[in-house]
């Protein structure tokens, strides 16, 4: 895994697509119809699975503060968290995923002398390296263990993002990412 890769997945950590602060977070979502998303009152976080890159770095003390904003978000909405899986209507498992991407623009530039047909045309090639975060969540039905429900977002991370915004972002991403639930269950 590179620098970058590693680099951004701890940023990502730190305030949950904190890149995209001036930019809306938009969640996209998809839901099993048949599901009866109204019986569902309360919910038990499962345990992160730490197999994927992005999760391997993740410390106990961020994945507590992500399961704290989705807490907070769901009980803001009337739902439960439970601790006791036995106790849960559906499971919500989250994963986190990160992309170097790359960014190539050309563009044609005026000449020097600011004239048509004064001088050579100009050319001028932008390179940008970036990573994109894309924090998901779902929804797992534990009579079949199959996910009725996934919402996304993703988002360009920051190199540098303030830590004072970290709680912040957490709150804005979870209130992002859960927007779509419970579905309306006439048509995904």
């Amino acid at each position: 895994m590179g620098f970058m890769l590693r680099t951004a997945a701890l940023f990502l950590l730190a305030g949950i697509m904190s890149g995209c602060a001036s930019t809306a977070l938009e969640a996209v979502s998809d839901f099993d119809a048949d599901f009866n998303f109204g019986a569902v009152q309360r919910l038990a976080i499962l345990p992160i699975d730490r197999t994927s890159a992005a999760e391997k770095l993740i410390s106990d003390l961020q994945v507590d503060r992500i399961n704290d904003a989705l807490t907070i978000e769901l009980q803001a909405r009337g739902y439960e968290v439970v601790s006791d899986r036995d106790a849960a209507d559906v499971y919500l498992a989250w994963h986190l995923v990160t992309r170097e991407k790359t960014d190539i623009r050309s563009y044609n530039a005026a000449s020097a002398y600011n004239c048509w047909r004064c001088g050579p045309p100009v050319s001028d090639v932008s390179v940008r390296q970036y990573v994109e975060g894309t924090f998901i969540v779902d929804l797992i039905d534990p009579a079949r263990n199959r996910s009725v429900w996934r919402s996304t977002i993703q988002s360009t991370l920051k190199s540098q993002p303030d830590p004072k915004d970290a709680a912040q972002n957490r709150a804005m991403a979870a209130k992002a990412v859960l927007l779509p639930f419970p579905p309306e269950t006439s048509s995904p």
